[in-house]
């Protein structure tokens, strides 16, 4: 039976798709393991629009080899609560797929890597900077869009910052990206001290300046979020206006986990980061 895919049936069939693929198998070999007649069931499995029943997983764990228990309970919880209604439902009109999706997956996550040299990240930002950033970066039918919008990004930014286990953060921010005056000198100084305040006080915040002086670097080919998640696997994000581009093959999530250690030992240490930031604070005064 057809199910409405919300993001925790598509994250669940993602996850299923994974291990599948791990194994080698394509569709049709899983379907007949499992003693479905047709590989269209696996398929709808897969893009989350058929549901699956907490009896079932069991078959699942033994013919698709899922042994860690982490894995398992976390599939469990994917499948008991694939139909319950997120907090950001009540932003209808202003959050729709694959934004949705985006909030379940890092609210998942255990750690994020951030890399964008065009804004800095929603979760570091000050209410501020991200009305600023919102107005600029999307064409919205009404001001109460934008009201909306940045509210539902603020209750985001405070539920992560606050969760337990808490969720770590690692961001490595361009220069150019710190001295652009988004929302004006004042909005753009508040958002540095802020992140000032963020790498002096937060342990699960780490805060990287890239300088001018680094040149070229690893970061060149645009911006990027690597998740990682309790249960060891990475994701790799890439956002854009309209998009979401989720990117889990291991060789490809290797080369952007080399690109972040290599952005990281471009940049400045995190000690090293906030004299520059309080220049930049300055400069903008």
């Amino acid at each position: 039976m057809s199910v409405e895919p919300t993001p925790r049936r598509r994250r669940l069939g993602a996850e299923l798709r994974r291990i599948r693929e791990s194994l080698h198998w394509t569709q049709e070999e899983a379907a007949s393991r499992l003693g479905y007649q047709s590989l269209s069931t696996v398929s709808k499995i897969e893009k989350g629009v058929q549901g699956l029943k907490i009896q079932q997983l069991p078959h699942f764990f033994e013919v698709y080899q899922i042994d860690d228990p982490a894995l398992r309970e976390e599939l469990r919880n994917l499948v008991r609560r694939a139909g319950e209604a997120d907090w950001w439902q009540r932003y209808e009109g202003v959050v729709d797929d694959p934004l949705g999706d985006y909030l379940s997956l890092v609210e998942s996550a255990s750690s994020l890597f951030v890399f964008n040299p065009v804004a800095i990240h929603g979760l570091l930002q000050t209410p501020e900077y991200a009305r600023a950033v919102t107005e600029g970066s999307r064409a919205w039918k009404t001001p109460e869009d934008i009201d909306r919008f940045v509210a539902m990004r603020q209750e985001h930014q405070k539920n992560m910052l606050e969760r337990d286990p808490a969720l770590k953060i690692w961001a490595v921010l361009p220069e150019g990206l710190l001295r652009q005056e988004v929302g004006g000198k004042a909005v753009m100084r508040a958002q540095i001290e802020h992140l000032i305040g963020l790498a002096r006080t937060d342990p699960n915040i780490t805060i990287q300046v890239l300088p001018y002086r680094a040149g070229a670097h690893a970061g060149m080919d645009g911006h990027f979020m690597l998740m990682s998640f309790p249960t060891g696997r990475d994701l790799v994000c890439i956002e854009s206006i309209r998009a979401l581009l989720h990117l889990n093959e291991p060789d490809t999530v290797e080369v952007y986990r080399t690109t972040s250690d290599m952005l990281k030992s471009d940049a400045l240490s995190q000690k090293a980061s906030v004299p520059l930031l309080t220049t930049i604070a300055k400069d903008l005064a």
